[in-house]
């Protein structure tokens, strides 16, 4: 990919130098094709028959059996839903959750505490420490 990028640069240098920033042009120019490349792989192919088997996560079945986790996350209201399920079961950190949900670090912060707070309110008060125990410490 580098090669391919210093090819394409270098058929038109002359114009490139010219323009103040050649190292900056050649970095977008890789970055581009790399990007393109990734693009060209990840795309979803389209096929005449169905699979034959279908998908399960292994993942899901166990949250179901979570002792009612979902129904908990489910009585929170929906950012404070999005900000807990983005932070412990997709494992974004806040500073990609505030760029999903287009809010600053900070609100996140503030909506999981709450959310922990209200979870932690629901949860049963005799030694709990099923699936849930790491609500606890967020």
């Amino acid at each position: 990919m580098t090669q391919e990028a210093l090819a394409r640069v270098g058929a038109s240098w002359a114009r490139v130098r010219g323009k103040g920033n050649p190292e900056a042009y050649v970095r977008t120019t890789m970055a581009r094709l790399h990007i393109s490349r990734w693009r060209r792989l990840r795309r979803e192919r389209l096929t005449g028959e169905p699979p034959e088997v279908g998908y399960t996560d292994p993942g899901l079945g166990r949250v179901e059996g979570d002792s009612g986790l979902w129904r908990l996350l489910g009585g929170l209201p929906p950012r404070q839903r999005a900000v807990l399920v983005l932070r412990y079961y997709e494992q974004h950190s806040d500073a990609e959750i505030a760029d999903i949900l287009g809010v600053a670090t900070v609100t996140v912060r503030t909506q999981a505490f709450r959310a922990l707070a209200k979870l932690r309110e629901s949860l049963p008060h005799n030694g709990f420490a099923g699936p849930c125990w790491h609500l606890r410490f967020g």
